[in-house]
């Protein structure tokens, strides 16, 4: 991507909305990176007092703090280059805040798999209002999760220059500085591999967990359970065969105690997942199109 073509796309994303970010993300490169996002709502820390956006400034980017209850800017700093609040879905679901408040990842735009691709991403601490660390890393990455404390960031590596639908989960500790050696994987299934869109995110209430429900080809959809703790992933396949092209639009995640329960407006409850055992108890097939009738 050139220098130009970025600089349009982030001007045109920082006057829309965050569902059209991750539309044209999706359409710049398919598969399942959402992108990034610039101005809109950003992401609301585990407490919501606060949110934190990104917008353009003299030096490439500024990153707000807002006061939620009167949209006050507590704060504020430029960052030299162009970084995004990540989005991790592409309902609009953005991330990069850690559970404490302390840490928020900013990304570059992912840009498309290739020979001397290259992703960047800002570490930057919230209580001292600085960035932290920068981190380069070769080939094309984009963000996924981050731990409660901080301490490791959860990537998507994208693997392939023809398909996006190609990719796995590496993890970056922070502590450490590196991005450890191989893939975040479902142990029981170590060799299959992900593939898929992210339609919806949801996160457990101590920030320990990431859920993510994928829509993938040929009607694999499934959800992405990861363990931002300890570093582990399972793949909990949801039996719905033959689903209709946009099935998937409008269905949303809940923890709700020991289950995740999956939800379509008008239609109601779908499916819930035990997250102890991963079994999953279907109860209703989505609708095209949320039920929405035209």
């Amino acid at each position: 991507m050139t220098v130009l073509r970025r600089f349009a796309l982030v001007l045109a994303i920082s006057a829309t909305s965050v569902g059209a970010i991750a539309a044209a993300a999706a359409g710049d490169g398919g598969g399942p990176s959402p992108g990034i996002s610039f101005g809109g709502a950003g992401v609301t820390g585990a407490g919501g007092v606060l949110r934190y956006v990104t917008v353009l400034g003299r030096t490439g980017t500024v990153v707000e703090s807002i006061v939620r209850r009167n949209a006050r800017v507590l704060n504020w700093a430029p960052i030299v280059g162009l970084f995004g609040i990540p989005v991790v879905a592409f309902d609009g679901t953005a991330g990069g805040l850690s559970h404490d408040g302390k840490t928020l990842i900013l990304s570059s735009y992912p840009s498309r798999p290739g020979p001397g691709a290259v992703s960047r991403f800002v570490v930057f601490d919230t209580s001292r209002y600085h960035v932290r660390r920068t981190i380069v890393l070769r080939g094309t990455y984009g963000f996924d999760a981050v731990a409660p404390d901080g301490s490791t960031i959860y990537l998507i590596q994208y693997t392939s220059s023809k398909n996006w639908n190609r990719y796995r989960v590496r993890a970056f500790d922070l502590v450490r500085g590196r991005l450890l050696a191989g893939a975040i994987v479902d142990r029981r299934e170590p060799v299959e591999a992900m593939s898929g869109s992210p339609v919806t995110r949801v996160t457990s209430a101590d920030g320990v967990w990431a859920y993510t429900l994928y829509t993938a080809p040929r009607g694999a959809n499934f959800v992405h359970a990861l363990d931002t703790v300890h570093r582990r992933a399972f793949c909990v396949d949801l039996p719905w065969p033959h689903l209709a092209p946009g099935a998937l639009q409008g269905v949303r995640l809940t923890v709700a105690g020991r289950r995740l329960v999956l939800t379509q407006p008008p239609v109601g409850r779908l499916a819930e997942v035990d997250r102890s055992s991963f079994s999953v108890s279907l109860l209703r097939k989505p609708v095209p199109d949320g039920g929405v009738v035209g």
